[in-house]
């Protein structure tokens, strides 16, 4: 998973939040702004000292939910992902027990279904997904309906994965990573046009796409669909563009085979291949 859009305004507790059990008002107070210097540190890129504080906010407050969501989300990127899994659980199910309902639990669900998703939990991903794309607090349902539709392709039902990322693009027309899975799905029904028009929107739909280094496989597979339609020229650009954003990732790899295949004497169209997304890109 690359990066989560987690909104760390909603770190900042309610003066009530966390406020059960044993532990004492002074402590919830402190915890909180334990957890407002971690969100600050993390967005400045210091880890190690936003995992410090968090840890602090636990101690004074174990039912501190955002700081384990926060912890989650630092772990998952780092690629820790049983020790997200445990804290993004551990938030859910606060936010529940604490009847917090509203934005911050559909991102803490989007979240745990991210990492269940890493984590290969396609079944239990699907069902968190769900529920935070239908949440109507939700302020960002595109990312549980793209991430949804990503579970059903790594299941190998691109069918099922029609309706949720064409939900996602719906929602955010400038969701460019919606747009690319819902290219590969289509694109692995064999609808070859209908592919074609999706990623042509995950590379324009946003001036930030197109030399977005994790879309690299949407050039990738535009130009293996144009091949597919017959549009030599088209593909042979689409391919070189993909080589140029990378050509030691496993994309710009299969691009420059596929172009290397292409500008060999009496080389027709380029052969296509099956176009799995990189391993660095996640919606």
């Amino acid at each position: 998973m690359r990066v989560f859009l987690f909104f760390l305004a909603s770190f900042v507790l309610p003066a009530s939040a966390g406020c059960v059990g044993s532990t004492s008002g002074a402590d919830v107070e402190r915890s909180r702004r334990e957890l407002e210097l971690a969100a600050a540190l993390h967005e400045e890129n210091n880890i190690p000292a936003a995992i410090g504080h968090l840890r602090e906010a636990l101690e004074l407050d174990s039912e501190n939910a955002e700081a384990h969501l926060l912890l989650a989300m630092i772990h998952a990127q780092r690629g820790n992902t049983p020790v997200a899994e445990t804290h993004a659980r551990e938030g859910v199910d606060l936010l529940v027990a604490q009847e917090r309902q509203g934005a911050t639990l559909a991102e803490a669900r989007n979240l745990l279904g991210n990492v269940l998703l890493q984590r290969g939990k396609h079944d239990e991903a699907a069902t968190v997904l769900l529920a935070a794309a239908t949440d109507e607090m939700n302020t960002a349902p595109h990312l549980a309906w793209g991430t949804l539709g990503r579970v059903y392709l790594e299941q190998g039902r691109p069918a099922e994965a029609i309706e949720p990322l064409r939900n996602a693009v719906q929602v955010q027309p400038r969701f460019c990573v919606g747009h690319h899975f819902l290219g590969r799905a289509l694109f692995e029904l064999g609808r070859f046009e209908d592919a074609e028009h999706a990623l042509v929107a995950a590379l324009e739909a946003d001036p930030s796409c197109a030399d977005a280094p994790q879309l690299q496989n949407a050039w990738r597979l535009r130009g293996e669909t144009r091949a597919r339609l017959g549009r030599h020229a088209d593909a042979v650009s689409d391919l070189e563009r993909c080589a140029a954003l990378g050509p030691d990732t496993q994309d710009g790899r299969a691009c420059q085979r596929l172009l290397d295949t292409t500008h060999t004497p009496d080389a027709g169209q380029p052969a296509p291949t099956d176009a799995e997304p990189s391993a660095e890109e996640a919606p």
